[in-house]
């Protein structure tokens, strides 16, 4: 590998939000690990649940798995227990057990009885909790309410992955409330931001975007692939980056399966 590659962050779509970022041969995957029906978005697909058991095609690091809240297009905690069934891992960032659904626990109690690295992150709105990976790795979960009051009993988090002095902001399916995000973000500027295409398309979510998150690039994610877009999502979202298009902003979709991005570290 040369100096150039190896010093550049690599971020691949999995699948829906499932994305994974590599740096100097160290992999976090972040909501990539799911496989279950009854939503309109793409499931991770089981060939790549293989592959990532095998440390196979895009998936040689796969070092750190975090998951933003437990649904079905996000976390299937009972893939996770069979993923860690054949390959280790050097942690989990997971949502609080006790507010989790029955798989999720036996998960947690898994994890536990098999000593394996991880952290249990329950932060209120607006808090954050950093966590340190390696001298240039850090991972800071904010407390963000899923969007929707229909999820209001939702634990959700973002998760900011700062590598080499970029900063990446995964917002799942955070509502776009600013002070959800202003404590959190103070003295930080994310290089790269992650949003749903409802955050992306409300004026709300607009205002965070240009006054609180001032990215240089935004990426619309949480897209379901084109042979799955019955709502054609796409569209919209073509529309929207058309409407809201900002200087200084650079807006990306991504929609695509093995879709890449790169950042120099």
């Amino acid at each position: 590998m040369s100096e150039n590659m190896r010093d550049t962050i690599t971020i691949t779509l999995v699948a829906n939000t499932g994305v994974l970022v590599e740096y100097r041969g160290v992999g976090l995957l972040v909501d990539g690990i799911h496989h279950e029906p009854g939503h309109m978005f793409s499931k991770v697909s089981k060939r790549d649940l293989l592959h990532m058991r095998l440390g196979t095609d895009v998936f040689p690091h796969l070092d750190y798995l975090l998951f933003s809240h437990e649904h079905p297009d996000h976390f299937s905690p009972g893939f996770v227990e069979r993923h860690l069934q054949f390959r280790s891992v050097q942690g989990l960032f997971l949502p609080d057990p006790a507010h989790g659904s029955p798989s999720l626990k036996f998960l947690a109690n898994q994890i536990r009885t098999q000593a394996i690295p991880h952290r249990i992150v329950d932060l209120q709105p607006g808090e954050a909790e950093q966590f340190s990976l390696a001298d240039d790795l850090t991972v800071t979960a904010i407390g963000a309410p899923h969007m929707g009051p229909q999820y209001a009993a939702v634990k959700h988090h973002c998760f900011l992955l700062t590598i080499a002095g970029k900063n990446l902001l995964f917002t799942g399916d955070a509502d776009h409330v600013p002070a959800y995000f202003v404590p959190a973000l103070k003295g930080i500027d994310p290089d790269m931001v992650f949003v749903n295409p409802l955050f992306y398309h409300h004026a709300d979510g607009q205002k965070i975007i240009n006054e609180i998150f001032r990215p240089r690039t935004v990426v619309i994610y949480h897209m379901p692939f084109a042979k799955d877009d019955t709502t054609r999502l796409s569209q919209v979202v073509e529309r929207d980056i058309k409407r809201y298009g900002q200087n200084g902003i650079q807006a990306l979709v991504f929609r695509q399966e093995k879709q890449q991005f790169y950042l120099r570290g």
